[in-house]
């Protein structure tokens, strides 16, 4: 086996395990649990062994059911697993192998993103726990990236900054004050200043326009499908915007060539 080979298997295998974690975060922090300990039945509470921990075999194994109560194992577990190592694989081949690019992008900027994807899903909440520190990290990372041109970095994260999470800010109180309840949660606008710290002011105007028409098609398609009732439809902003940062990290440099040759103009290169 080549040298090549032995380092996707460990990309993929990194993800499974970091998926695995990412599970625990998912479940744990919005009910302020401490991430410390063995894994638990949310069923009847029973210690998970180590062997019926292990990503994905456990799951198929297992049947998709504990093996102390029998009751049901959800999806989401594998699917999260399944997710973060593809997502690893990927990352590893966008960075070129360079492993100290892939291991911040991937850790820093991937698994938060896939952890604050399915929180929101699940509880409708952005913890700041998931987004606050990835600021920081954001700009770090891209000083780092960016190095020793680091008057551009700052402006690269801060400008980002400054329009994902003002810009929210800034919607969210017209919202608040033209409908009299709250539209964006405070959560959705730290994301957006994390992803800002990420992508910088270019990369924040492409996940604006991609996220809005997502969640447009998906309340669209929701109100087609589903029972018409009184409650107002609340659509978790959170994916949305992951997925459209997602999207632009691992192709926006091609979706914006495309773009500007339609146009009949030269595309100005836009460094990540």
């Amino acid at each position: 086996m080549s040298a090549q080979s032995l380092i996707l298997i460990d990309a993929i295998l990194l993800g499974l395990v970091f998926g695995s974690f990412l599970n625990v975060c998912i479940y744990r922090i919005p009910l302020g649990m401490g991430l410390g300990g063995r894994s638990l039945c949310p069923h009847c509470k029973a210690l998970i062994a180590w062997y019926d921990n292990i990503p994905v075999m456990s799951f198929l194994i297992l049947g998709t059911k504990c093996r102390k109560c029998k009751g049901p194992i959800r999806f989401r577990y594998p699917l999260v697993e399944i997710l973060t190592a593809i997502l690893s694989l990927t990352t590893l081949y966008r960075e070129g192998f360079v492993f100290s690019h892939y291991l911040l992008w991937f850790f820093l900027f991937i698994c938060p993103l896939i952890a604050i994807t399915f929180t929101d899903i699940d509880h409708r909440v952005i913890p700041d726990m998931m987004s606050l520190p990835s600021i920081i990290t954001g700009i770090i990372a891209t000083l780092y990236f960016r190095w020793p041109d680091w008057e551009n970095a700052l402006f690269h994260s801060g400008g980002g900054i400054l329009l994902g999470g003002g810009l929210l800010l800034l919607l969210s109180q017209l919202y608040f004050l033209i409908r009299k309840r709250e539209g964006m949660g405070g959560g959705d606008i730290k994301l957006c200043a994390m992803l800002g710290a990420f992508l910088g002011w270019q990369g924040m105007v492409f996940v604006f326009f991609l996220s809005s028409i997502l969640a447009l098609l998906y309340g669209i398609i929701t109100l087609m499908t589903q029972r018409k009732t009184k409650e107002p439809l609340v659509i978790p902003y959170g994916p949305f915007l992951s997925g459209a940062a997602l999207i632009y990290y691992f192709y926006g440099s091609a979706i914006l060539a495309f773009y500007f040759s339609l146009l009949g103009r030269p595309l100005v290169p836009i460094t990540l």
